[in-house]
Parts: C-alpha cells; structure tokens; sequence
C-alpha cells in the first residue's frame, strides 16, 4: 500500500523542522486526530516501517519534537511485559496535513 503526505512547507518552516521531523510529527498528529484514540498508539517498529526511518531516528526526532513542546510522551510500566508509551499531538486543532492511503 502506497502512501502520500501532502506538505506544508509554510508550516514546516515556521515549527523550525527538517522534513523527517515534519513527517513524524505530521505521522503523529495524524494518528491522534484521526485513529480511535486521541493519542498516537503506533509501536516504534510500526512507525519506522510506515515511515521509512531507523529507530535510532525515530529516537532523536521524538526528542526534538518533544523538546520543542509539539507532542508529549507519556510511559507507564506495563508489569513484566514491559512498558506502554503514547505520544500526544500539542498542535492546535487542525491537522499539519492530510495523510492519504
């Protein structure tokens, strides 16, 4: 399945991101304002593949965008099976852009 994102670079520009941080933050947004949840649930393996990123830069773009107070990370111990992460979109109501499938 293909997908394609449409780009503001108007947008990108003002938030001060590269296009591999607008993609992940846009990813993100995405999953919260439109998936079943208002938070992003995707796995980091899940992310990565869609994406096509590494982990390691899923890793350091997550910090940016956290740093940068766009999304927020919230973990939880999940007993033995390890720990639960959701990431919070910060941006305002309308979406940075629109994902299609």
């Amino acid at each position: 399945m293909d997908r394609y994102i449409k780009i503001n670079f108007t947008k990108m520009d003002d938030l001060k991101l590269n296009h591999k941080e607008y993609m992940v933050l846009n990813y993100v947004d995405s999953m919260c304002k439109n998936g079943s949840e208002d938070y992003c649930f995707a796995s980091n393996n899940t992310m990565c593949n869609q994406l096509k990123i590494t982990e390691r830069t899923l890793y350091r773009i997550l910090n940016v965008l956290e740093n940068k107070d766009l999304i927020l990370r919230k973990t939880k111990s999940i007993g033995n099976d390890g720990k639960e992460r959701r990431i919070f979109s910060k941006l305002p109501g309308a979406k940075v852009a629109d994902i299609y499938t």
